[in-house]
């Protein structure tokens, strides 16, 4: 059977990197694994745009692309947490204390996607939270990265968030050197 992972790299006609993002560094400075199928889709052709609209985080993106560093994951939860503290946006309601929110993807409109990372978590196994800007509409999707992906790449998955009016359904994959 065909993973979502491979049907999005078929689908878009993925150019493989050079070689392989270096993802022990990424996860020791995330101070987490990162999904296998994520890794995977990376690995086949690099970070960019999905639809013209979702923007991937990628390891090290280079000049001008600091919005979409997955390496600072991290470092943007703790100004999550700092904003959560503060009551400037709230998390969602069943967050577990222990719980971090690493944003993976995000949009023009604001919009962030997140893995919900916990040590009880298996890497493929992080709940998927979307978020607006504010804070005030968490989603949840139980799915792998790629099944979540695949599921808005062909309509299957619905969102109050993903506006499918900024979405260009004739433009599937764009990479970032293209930009």
């Amino acid at each position: 059977m065909t993973t979502s992972a491979q049907q999005l790299i078929e689908t878009a006609r993925l150019a493989p990197l050079a070689g392989p993002f270096d993802w022990e560094q990424v996860e020791r400075r995330l101070g987490a694994p990162v999904p296998q199928d994520y890794r995977k889709l990376l690995d086949a052709g690099g970070g960019g745009l999905w639809l013209d609209y979702l923007r991937l985080h990628v390891p090290a993106p280079g000049p001008g692309l600091k919005h979409v560093d997955l390496e600072r994951s991290g470092l943007e939860f703790e100004q999550l947490q700092d904003l959560f503290e503060d009551e400037v946006v709230g998390p969602p309601d069943d967050l577990d204390p222990d719980s971090r929110l690493l944003p993976w993807a995000s949009t023009g409109t604001r919009v962030t996607l997140y893995w919900q990372v916990s040590s009880e978590a298996a890497a493929d196994s992080y709940p998927i939270r979307v978020s607006d800007r504010n804070g005030d509409v968490w989603e949840r999707y139980d799915l792998l990265t790629t099944d979540l992906l695949l599921g808005i790449v062909q309509g299957e998955v619905h969102s109050e968030l993903l506006n499918e009016s900024w979405m260009e359904r004739d433009v599937l994959f764009k990479p970032y050197a293209d930009e």
